[in-house]
């Protein structure tokens, strides 16, 4: 059992670190190379380290419950298990934890090298079954390489042996990685079951092909039938259309004619609007005539220019009289101011000399003498002007008298010259008038004459429109039969785009049709591969895959049954011959007689399922040859029941299987010597731990 320490393992556990897992508080195994027994009483905590290793690796199985895991007595707990793949350091870590609801897995994660992730459960054992090289189709199942390569309790193996044929069968064939031909056939029997009612279908579509090609000759014959009308009506169209453009031109001409006659109608409404003018006009200046006679006024006497004249003049005269008369008075009263003028100052002298007492000149007192000289010399010059200007007043009321005379004279010429002037404005404006009056008697014989000529214009319009009239009832039918023409016209038109339209929707249900039969026929050309197929299937394939899965299966059943006899005789030492058979049922023989496997002992039963699973181990490592587990096998109580001798033969089963890691677990002390370490686990208080 002893190997190179420097040899390298594809897989190896190292340890695991348990922390209230069942009857484990805290405690942590080690796994050493070469093989290992787990030694201790019965109960004391060995099946749970293997249990926990398979927790570590897949997490908990289908019918498990994390509470047959979990101690009764905590809420939560956590297993670690290191162990080396392909000289890589891989760390797994699960925890369980109870809630409400029940114990569930928790928390799990995965190192590798160190290096830290944190995973879903089932993306860590989908991570797992990849480090292990499981293959894929193991993800969503159970684990049952592990267990019939790796770890399987002796009971389980027991279990498979006294399976029901079929039952055994699929697990095997599960195993061996076979069970994809069963797989083949169901799956071709489904698809040939498929490619039948695909037949029927087919079948069902193809079966009125021919009533497709008889409608596609119909639809030739119908779009015959319609470009043979539509070409008719479009020449139909050619002639509408050139009969609707003579009626069109037709209908210009008469509308040049009507345009004709509407010139005459607005020559008429000229000439009736000027006719009205002038007739309004005449009446105006009729009116106008009869206003001015009567305004004309009644003169009693003619006008005298030579009155008027010398009325003017005798005017002026008298106004020259008048400003000299006027301007002699002026002299008088400024020469009567003058002198009144000299004679105050004489007073204002008189007055100064009276009074004054000192000489301003001399400083000198005047005397009284002095005083009266001077006083009665300026009296006398006072005097002497009183006098002059009565002598000047004495002229003054004869010129104003004049004066009176010449005003008077000067306003009687001015009321004869304005009479004079009105009179003979009143004389222009007669003549004015009578001249007005001969000017509108003039322009009312123009206007009479207008009158007359337009009236003469309106009867010949009014002839023009007549003669014209004829041609509104010319317009009017020409109009309808154009209007009846643009109808047909139109009819035609939609009758040539309902055939065009129906044309087309032949011709796309035409080629509709042309596509459904292409698909048709290509549906029976698929129909005749489908037959062919079907029968290739069902008549050869499926039979050939029968004939493949049966050698292989032979040849399974052969080095299975050939190794489970080879590791039974070593367990035994009775004359015993075991094979399998069909249904890789273990068939045990003695003395040419077939023993039943209720009828054996218990250890002869403990061989055979002993035996049993260490061929299984065996021809799985074969067939999945790049799986990391097939160097680990982990035994649980594989000596039960057996004898001293059967024992012994263990030692020579340990060596023969040259198993890299190799871990036991069992009670017999005996095996302790068979092996290279020893784990004790005891258990005190309740709880299990390494001693």
């Amino acid at each position: 059992m002893h190997r190179n320490p420097l040899e390298v393992f594809i897989m190896k556990l190292n340890k695991i670190t348990l922390n209230n897992i069942r009857s484990y508080k805290n405690d942590e195994i080690n796994f050493p190379l070469n093989s290992t027994l787990l030694a201790g009483d019965v109960g004391a905590g060995k099946t749970t380290i293997l249990l926990a290793i398979e927790f570590a690796l897949f997490g908990l199985q289908p019918g498990q419950r994390g509470s047959s895991l979990l101690s009764s007595s905590e809420n939560e707990a956590q297993i670690i298990l290191e162990m080396e793949i392909d000289s890589n350091i891989i760390v797994i870590e699960r925890t369980l934890a109870r809630t409400s609801k029940g114990v569930n897995q928790d928390y799990s994660a995965i190192s590798i090298n160190g290096v830290k992730e944190e995973l879903s459960v089932t993306e860590l054992k989908t991570r797992v079954l990849e480090l292990l090289g499981y293959p894929e189709e193991f993800v969503k199942r159970t684990n049952l390489l592990y267990r019939y390569t790796v770890y399987s309790p002796q009971e389980e193996m027991k279990e498979i042996i006294l399976e029901d044929a079929e039952s055994r069968l699929n697990i095997l064939r599960y195993i061996f990685g076979i069970d994809k031909y069963r797989r083949i056939k169901e799956n071709t029997s489904l698809v040939t079951l498929k490619m039948r009612e695909q037949s029927r279908v087919i079948q069902g579509e193809i079966k009125d092909i021919e009533n497709y090609k008889t409608r596609l000759l119909e639809f030739d014959k119908n779009l015959y039938s319609l470009e043979a009308s539509l070409e008719d009506k479009i020449k139909i169209l050619s002639d509408k259309k050139e009969a609707r453009k003579k009626h069109e031109l037709e209908l210009k001409e008469l509308q040049e004619k009507l345009k004709e006659k509407q010139k005459f109608e607005k020559e008429i409404e000229k000439a009736s609007l000027l006719l009205a003018n002038k007739v309004q006009q005449k009446g105006e200046q009729e009116r106008e005539i009869k206003k001015t006679k009567n305004s004309i006024p009644e003169l009693k006497e003619l006008f005298n220019q030579q009155l008027y004249t010398e009325t003017i003049s005798e005017i002026e005269s008298k106004k020259i009289s008048f400003q000299e008369v006027q301007k002699d008075l002026i002299s008088i009263s400024e020469k009567i101011n003058s002198l009144n003028s000299i004679k105050n100052q004489s007073l204002e002298k008189r007055e100064r000399v009276f009074n004054i007492e000192i000489c301003p000149t001399c400083l000198q007192n005047v005397p009284h003498t002095h005083k009266h000289n001077i006083v009665n010399e300026v009296e006398s010059q006072i005097s002497k002007i009183e006098k002059d200007i009565s002598e000047i007043i004495v002229q003054i009321n004869p010129l104003k008298i004049r004066l009176e005379a010449e005003k008077k004279a000067i306003s009687e010429l001015e009321a004869r010259k304005s009479y004079l002037e009105i009179l003979k404005l009143k004389i222009q404006e007669m003549n004015l008038s009578q001249k007005r009056i001969f000017d509108l008697s003039l322009s009312i014989e123009s206007f009479n004459k207008d009158i007359t000529a337009l009236e003469e214009h309106l009867i010949m319009l009014k002839r023009s429109v007549l003669e014209f009239s004829k041609f509104d009832i010319q317009y009017s039918m020409k109009e309808q039969e154009l209007k009846k023409a643009f109808e047909s016209e139109k009819h035609t038109e939609i009758e040539i785009a309902e055939i065009k339209k129906e044309h087309e929707l032949t011709m796309k249900e035409q080629e509709r049709t042309k596509l459904e039969l292409k698909r048709k026929e290509q549906s029976r050309e698929q129909l005749f591969k489908l037959i062919s197929l079907e029968n290739w299937l069902t008549e050869e394939f499926t039979s050939l895959i029968s004939l493949i899965e049966k050698n292989i299966m032979l040849k399974l059943r052969g080095e299975f049954s050939r190794l489970f006899n080879k590791w039974f005789s070593m367990l035994t030492t009775d004359a015993f011959y075991v094979h399998l058979d069909e249904n890789f049922t273990p068939i045990i023989m003695q003395n040419d007689y077939e023993l039943d496997y209720s009828f054996l002992s218990g250890g002869e039963r403990t061989a055979v399922a002993l035996a049993y699973r260490l061929a299984l181990n065996q021809i799985i490592n074969s067939i999945h040859s790049k799986i990391k587990t097939r160097d680990i096998i982990i035994l649980d109580e594989p000596t039960d029941g057996f004898s001293e001798q059967q024992l012994d033969k263990v030692r020579d089963i340990l060596k023969e299987l040259q198993t890299r890691q190799l871990i036991i677990v069992s009670h017999e002390q005996k095996i302790e010597s068979f092996v290279d370490s020893v784990i004790r686990i005891k258990k005190d208080a309740g709880y299990s731990a390494r001693v």
